[in-house]
């Protein structure tokens, strides 16, 4: 149930509290015009909210100073309806382009996430999958809030105070000095209280993505946890674990009340010393009614979208933290290589890949060291050649095979197919030509016809039913509807093998990876592999790594591996 260590990608404090990710604007086109209808809506918005203060003030006016009849309101209370629908339209269509545009950033996240992962795990650097899972699913819908709450009360946070203090300015410039002082403290305060919320979602994100971890390692474990006595250990860290996140949880939201409580306070203050201002100088005659009542319809308005944004952040701040998360990931996980193409099968006989003294050492948990695994190898396997490769546990057979899947490159030293080195080789083309059995067979719940096809989704039943039978597998074929469950469960060892095996040569590959394929399989099944391994193998190039002798015995020539390194063949028997 290890894992290789993952390391925390530090960010400094002032650019995590930044109100906008950058980052988040690149992932798709559909995100920059998202931004662009934002500005749009809120700019109109903005003028709707300024002229709605203006309209409303001058109805006001009208009535109670003017004394106006009522039929002569009817136009100004039209435009004052009109004005407030076209607010509700607006706020509709910009709840829709933030949806549509959080969907669409989800999507592409979720999608390059796991691009990225299945790098990292292709060079041996594998993620936490409850780490990842948590990410991939809980932290990224918090995008939602981001998108349709949070970013577009910054939007309009910066435009309406701006446009509110141009036109305040046309009618009472002191009030618009007052203004632009008092706007300023809201943001000074998100900063200040952001900061320290901040720190505190930084541990809440990291301890639900360790119970994540640890929830799935516990559930992978299980019989092995419940043999060993050590259940009820792993149960008090995922309590622990629990309980420490509704400390955080809890903490947060206090800390999320608190803002509120302070970005409340110092809106209503400075309401309260525009409204005072206001309403001495209609007093001292200085200021007419109504460009006073507008100011005062109006300030609010100016003042709300800052306060908003601010509350709105929190909840924001589970999504920006798990994109970060992501972007990391992203950030860490370099192409997967080159564009070259493999040259047309040559004769027999030839070079197909080749080892040239290469030496691998997998990290260790001290970065500091490292474990050689292979050292040294100097190896050729020719095309159309069975060769079989065995040697103690640990001696380095199945690493091997990893490299030539491209799941890792040799510390030093060379690995080349057909003469073109693997780093340049396009590895999606290259695993396209190669049938894997893993010692560990990987299969899905469905039934047999869905896992054998697994690598070719375009096979009919009756090419699936031909490779069962070529495999030996005659038993599996009445079956080939009959579903199965999660790694296989329904089946015997033996017939998870036969799957493997049958899925393999399904893609009828050009390079045959065989790792331990007989073992832990009874002596019966092993026979029906050995009988129609001629069949299975032919045409084709062959490395089996196996410490039972039935593949061995069949292999055009065998070699020994000890400690990493090549020993003398071994000699091998006829195919």
């Amino acid at each position: 149930m290890s894992r290789h260590p993952r390391t925390e990608k530090a960010t400094p404090v002032t650019d995590r509290t930044r109100p906008i990710d950058r980052r988040l604007f690149g992932i798709t086109e559909g995100v920059r015009w998202y931004l662009g209808v934002t500005v749009v809506l809120g700019l109109t918005s903005a003028i709707a909210v300024i002229a709605g203060a203006a309209v409303l003030a001058g109805t006001v006016n009208r009535i109670f100073l003017d004394g106006v009849a009522p039929s002569d309101l009817i136009g100004g209370l039209v435009a004052l309806g009109f004005i407030y629908l076209a607010r509700g339209v607006l706020e509709w269509g910009r709840s829709v382009a933030a949806h549509r545009a959080a969907a669409d950033v989800k999507r592409v996240m979720r999608d390059r996430l796991m691009r990225a992962v299945l790098v990292q795990t292709s060079q041996g650097r594998p993620s936490g999958s409850g780490d990842l899972a948590v990410t991939a699913t809980t932290g990224i819908d918090a995008l939602d809030a981001y998108f349709s709450r949070y970013l577009p009360q910054l939007v309009l946070g910066a435009l309406i105070p701006l446009l509110a203090i141009v036109w305040i300015v046309s009618v009472d410039p002191l009030t618009a000095v007052i203004t632009a002082i008092t706007v300023p403290l809201i943001p000074v305060f998100m900063v200040l209280i952001g900061n320290y919320a901040d720190q505190a979602t930084q541990s809440r994100w990291r301890t639900i993505r360790m119970l994540g971890d640890g929830l799935v390692e516990t559930l992978r474990g299980l019989l092995t946890l419940e043999v060993y006595g050590a259940g009820e250990g792993r149960l008090d860290r995922v309590r622990r674990l629990s309980n420490e996140y509704r400390k955080q949880t809890m903490a947060t939201l206090r800390i999320a009340f608190l803002s509120a409580f302070v970005l409340e306070l110092v809106a209503t203050i400075s309401t309260a010393v525009v409204a005072v201002a206001v309403g001495l100088r209609v007093v001292s005659g200085s200021l007419d009614f109504e460009p006073a009542l507008a100011i005062l319809i109006l300030a609010p308005e100016v003042y709300a979208p800052l306060r908003k944004a601010g509350s709105e952040f929190h909840a924001a701040m589970n999504g920006m933290e798990a994109a970060r998360s992501v972007f990391d990931v992203l950030e860490a996980s370099p192409p997967m290589g080159g564009r070259a193409t493999i040259r047309p099968a040559s004769s027999p006989g030839t070079s197909f890949v080749e080892f040239a003294s290469v030496t691998y050492q997998y990290p260790t948990w001290n970065t500091e060291r490292t474990a050689t695994v292979l050292d040294g190898v100097d190896l050729r396997i020719e095309r159309g050649e069975h060769l079989a490769v065995i040697g103690s546990s640990g001696a380095g057979k199945s690493t091997l095979i990893r490299l030539i899947l491209g799941f890792g490159a040799p510390t030093t030293g060379s690995l080349a197919v057909d003469g073109i080195p693997i780093d340049r080789l396009d590895l999606k083309a290259w695993r396209s030509r190669i049938g894997w059995v893993g010692q560990d067979p990987f299969l899905i719940a469905g039934t047999v016809f869905d896992n054998v096809r697994l690598g070719s989704p375009d096979a009919d039943r009756d090419r699936v039913a031909g490779v069962l039978e070529l495999v030996g597998a005659l038993d599996l074929i009445p079956r080939i509807d009959e579903t199965i469950g999660e790694r296989g469960t329904g089946l015997s060892n033996g017939q998870r093998r036969m799957v493997t095996l049958a899925r393999a040569i399904l893609r009828e590959p050009d390079l045959l990876l065989l790792d331990e394929p007989t073992s832990g399989i009874d002596s019966e099944t092993q026979l029906r592999i050995a009988r129609s391994f001629d069949r299975v193998a032919a045409g084709r190039t062959v490395l089996t790594v196996a410490h039972q002798r039935v593949l061995v015995d069949l292999a055009d020539r065998v070699v020994v591996i000890d400690h990493g390194s090549i020993a003398a063949p071994a000699g091998g028997g006829p195919r």
